[in-house]
């Protein structure tokens, strides 16, 4: 056994050697002062790592920030006034959730920004412990970004269903381009065994959950969820509408429309810009240099058969050396999504 100041002269030499090795490995110098902040990292590291050896063995679940709950009934929840809560349902039974941070969505997930327009709140769906569904729901609306709750639908009666029909509120796609809010949850929940199951919810943002909560449910089988589904997407497609144009230029969207034209589309109904400014392309991101940049358009469109579609087409110009754009180029025309004639201009 080494003396107590040997070993310490030891573990502060290894903690060196780690500092070095996380050094950027490069020809050029390195100031020292950099080498004392990676030595204290290292060296913090090392002894978190003592500490975790040491602490009891447990096996706690990731606990939500204080005064963030997620909570449930079988009726829709009014958030000023949450009552009729459940923990327990039985399968058949309608499932409406409510959303509670601590903070408003605009200081939580916004830092704070008083320009923002927009609020992703990211949500997971997690079935017996196992990560079912990611993905996030998009507040545009002012009074909602700064508020502290959110409603959201798990498996609501179609007709007092809030999701997709609510404006200022937008629903990410995931797994089998199915939405999050109750296209994903219905369809998770249907594909449930017969038995009772831990059905878990939580808003989670690089590692921090803001808010969490779960319920069980129990039954025979799971197949009314399916059922349901159904009725959600029609009701959905009864309400759905195109982005809203996020730029206004008649000479571009007269270019995208002939470019699509050109494609092969046909009965063009309405193009849109969804996009406020044009997305840069870099090489290499950071601050490497512009390749193109791009935009994104909604087009609706009419089918051989009479219905009608719209999707989000997105347009190309590449950078010249002297750092001008080149010609306007048709690079991509994502999935096509089905659309009534009349809600094309709402």
């Amino acid at each position: 056994m080494f003396p107590m100041d040997v070993r310490s002269m030891l573990k502060t030499a290894a903690v060196i050697c780690v500092a070095a090795l996380w050094l950027p490995r490069a020809d050029a110098q390195v100031p020292v002062q950099k080498i004392k902040e990676a030595a204290r990292e290292a060296k913090d590291a090392v002894t978190h790592k003592d500490q975790q050896k040491d602490a009891p063995k447990t096996e706690a679940e990731p606990a939500a920030a204080a005064g963030g709950q997620i909570v449930f009934s079988t009726v829709p929840i009014d958030p000023d006034k949450p009552e009729n809560l459940a923990t327990s349902f039985k399968s058949g039974e309608y499932i409406y959730g409510l959303i509670q941070v601590e903070k408003t969505w605009r200081d939580l997930l916004g830092k704070g920004n008083k320009s923002a327009t927009k609020i992703e709140v990211p949500i997971d769906m997690l079935i017996d412990g196992e990560t079912v569904d990611f993905q996030y729901i998009h507040i545009e609306k002012p009074e909602a970004i700064d508020s502290k709750y959110l409603v959201f639908d798990v498996a609501p009666e179609p007709d007092k269903m809030t999701a997709y029909k609510t404006p200022g509120f937008t629903y990410a796609e995931g797994k089998g381009r199915r939405k999050i809010g109750p296209d994903t949850y219905t369809f998770n929940l249907a594909e449930m065994k017969a038995g009772k199951h831990t059905v878990r919810f939580q808003v989670r943002s690089y590692g921090d959950i803001f808010s969490a909560g779960e319920f069980t449910i129990e039954g025979e089988d799971y197949k009314f969820y399916a059922e349901l589904r159904e009725k959600v997407l029609q009701e959905a497609f009864a309400v759905a509408t195109m982005p809203k144009a996020g730029m206004v230029n008649k000479e571009l969207e007269d270019e995208m429309r002939r470019l699509l034209e050109n494609a092969g589309w046909k009965d063009i109904r309405k193009l849109v810009i969804r996009d406020k400014d044009w997305w840069l392309d870099r090489a290499s991101g950071g601050d490497s240099p512009i390749v193109s940049r791009h935009l994104g358009a909604a087009v609706a469109a009419k089918a051989d058969d009479g219905s009608f579609y719209w999707c989000i087409c997105t347009f190309h110009q590449q950078r010249r050396l002297d750092g001008s754009y080149g010609p306007l180029e048709l690079t991509h025309t994502g999935d096509k999504k089905p659309i009534l004639e009349e809600n094309i201009d709402k």
